[in-house]
């Protein structure tokens, strides 16, 4: 395998409705890793082979064993690397609408970002093979066909890591968490009273059921910031807040900068080609 590595600019109108690929790549090598590195966009990647470790300030350093994946998230600093002996990796770079979708489907969970795999996908290497024709193309249809292989390669992965059971109940009350319903019903939904609720969550996440609802639909609303030109208000809406100043309020709460602060700051961090 080449190491090798191409980076796309799509038309805005495949980021307005779909998912759009900005890049994808192949390594196999020992690389020193990075620490605190941010992005601006989502992206997988997949360790097919060898060992190394993941690092975030929620999850603190996580050893990574091939088969295995990793979730990035816009704005959320990370960092990767192999152990001396190397690893191979192939990753894609991605944005989009339809990341809120995947999103809410529970296609990744944020609070764990690595996940061990049964087997490697089959469709791997025609994937990359595709990926890399389409990308070196630098045509709208090869980025048309770039970002339709991109979004098939995340639904495989998607469709291999999500719960095929009844989801756990933070899964299920963050998978919803945009809904603008009551806490009761969000109860009744899950076959408990309110009480119940709020005990098993306490217990489960130390946190309230509303303070899982802020922290989920808060992580949700970076992504939105630093992906889209949506403004703040349309964005607080998308995520569940019904009042725009109390969503300002809790973001700079929590997050230590308004959200258009955030937007400034994260849109003048390199991207990953950059890196």
């Amino acid at each position: 395998m080449d190491n090798w590595a191409i980076y796309a600019n799509p038309a805005r109108a495949l980021t307005d409705v779909t998912i759009a690929c900005l890049g994808a790549g192949e390594y196999r090598g020992s690389h020193e890793g990075f620490r605190g590195r941010k992005l601006r966009s989502h992206a997988v990647v997949v360790i097919s082979e060898g060992s190394g470790w993941y690092s975030s300030p929620l999850t603190g350093e996580i050893r990574v064993e091939a088969p295995a994946l990793l979730w990035l998230f816009p704005g959320v600093a990370h960092g990767y690397g192999p152990h001396r002996a190397g690893w191979t990796e192939h990753w894609v770079l991605f944005s989009g609408a339809a990341t809120g979708a995947l999103d809410e489907l529970g296609a990744w969970r944020r609070a764990a970002p690595v996940v061990s795999l049964d087997r490697m996908p089959e469709s791997l290497p025609t994937t990359f093979e595709r990926l890399h024709e389409h990308l070196a193309d630098g045509s709208s249809v090869g980025a048309l066909r770039a970002s339709a292989a991109s979004y098939g390669w995340i639904a495989d992965l998607a469709a291999m890591t999500m719960p095929d059971s009844a989801p756990d109940l933070i899964d299920a009350l963050t998978r919803g968490a945009t809904r603008q319903v009551s806490m009761e019903t969000r109860a009744h939904e899950l076959g408990m009273s309110v009480p119940q609720l709020r005990s098993a969550t306490v217990s489960a996440t130390g946190l309230t059921p509303l303070q899982v609802l802020i922290e989920s639909r808060l992580a949700r609303a970076q992504s939105l910031l630093v992906e889209t030109d949506l403004e703040v208000s349309i964005i607080a809406q998308q995520v569940g807040f019904d009042d725009p100043s109390y969503f300002s309020r809790q973001f700079t709460q929590r997050l230590g900068s308004s959200p258009s602060r955030f937007r400034r700051e994260q849109r003048r961090m390199p991207s990953l080609a950059d890196a």
